[in-house]
């Protein structure tokens, strides 16, 4: 976030920026999770193409409303080791026939995130990973 001052006013201005160092896999998808639970999203939907993957949280509900919200946005380099440890959970799940994923790390309070997933392929390099949570 940019703060910037015109005659003594200040005035924000945010400013998309991708985050360029590397993440924890599980104090990322820890927090992510918790935050997704905390405010009542259902689904966690990664935009991934070449340049950029792009996180955004979804509720979709008759009691809380419909919502969407960006959560991160990053390159995939950066990115690689959240969506390898989706995707070793998700492999695992498909090798066992399961509908279901399940991704363990010992920051969650429940010290494991169950979750359903769909993966869309759009050609080029670009997919759409949803996952129900």
């Amino acid at each position: 976030m940019i703060i910037y001052s015109k005659k003594g006013s200040a005035i924000k201005h945010i400013k998309n920026v991708m985050i360029k160092e590397k993440f924890d896999s599980t104090a990322f998808l820890s927090s992510l999770f918790h935050y997704a639970r905390d405010f009542n999203f259902n689904h966690i939907v990664f935009d991934v193409n070449r340049y950029k993957i792009s996180v955004n949280l979804v509720r979709k509900s008759s009691t809380y409303g419909h919502a969407e919200m960006f959560y991160v946005s990053a390159e995939p380099k950066v990115f690689a080791s959240v969506l390898s440890s989706i995707n070793a959970a998700i492999e695992i799940a498909e090798l066992e026939g399961k509908r279901q994923a399940v991704v363990k790390t010992l920051n969650l309070e429940r010290e494991e995130q169950v979750f359903q997933f769909k993966l869309k392929e759009f050609g080029n390099g670009k997919y759409n990973l949803d996952l129900s949570i």
